[in-house]
């Protein structure tokens, strides 16, 4: 009996030589699912009702969660990808319960940070043109660019929070880019043309 304890101690420390805890991921990914949430349900309380049930359920499964990136330079965190597609399934059943499928638009969450009142203005019409391109994407394409330009995950870690490749992730990428790209085309013409 003896020796079963002792292999599944030396296992443990082999597979994870820190153990992560239910108060370390907290503090660690609690603002990164909370703008997650966010910028998908546009509703501050129930944004903290999806990361209280990602915190809930993670915990309750915390033997799975995967080892976190700790290099600063690392291409992708697991933990996050992880806690992130959990995230996900509870903001889906959040708008299930709600039944209502739009995210909160990304001119509500721009920084207030312009020079003036005409950028300010200019910035938020820009987003709020933007929004109305997102909205006409199929769900992944849309979901992907979000996790790539808000979110800011790496093609694996888009894949692990889409259950896809990152293969399959860049081409959702690529697609989506070309359907924004072309539907918006008169946005994206002037903004060269001042470059």
């Amino acid at each position: 009996m003896l020796q079963t304890q002792q292999i599944s101690k030396l296992w443990t420390q082999k597979k994870r030589a820190v153990p992560i805890t239910a108060n370390a991921l907290q503090a660690r990914y609690r603002e990164t699912l909370w703008r997650y949430a966010a910028a998908r349900l546009g509703n501050t309380p129930e944004a903290e009702d999806v990361v209280a049930e990602t915190f809930a359920t993670a915990f309750s499964r915390l033997d799975r969660c995967p080892e976190s990136a700790e290099s600063p330079g690392a291409d992708h965190d697991p933990a996050r990808a992880w806690l992130i597609a959990i995230a996900r399934s509870k903001v889906i059943d959040a708008l299930r319960r709600s039944q209502r499928h739009a995210t909160a638009p990304l001119y509500d969450t721009l920084p207030d940070n312009q020079a003036t009142p005409e950028a300010d203005a200019l910035t938020k019409e820009a987003a709020k043109e933007l929004d109305g391109l997102l909205d006409t994407l199929p769900a992944l394409q849309r979901e992907a660019l979000l996790l790539k330009y808000v979110d800011e995950l790496s093609l694996i870690e888009i894949g692990k929070t889409l259950h896809k490749s990152a293969n399959a992730v860049g081409q959702l990428l690529h697609r989506a880019r070309q359907t924004v790209r072309e539907r918006g085309s008169r946005y994206f013409l002037m903004e060269e043309e001042t470059l």
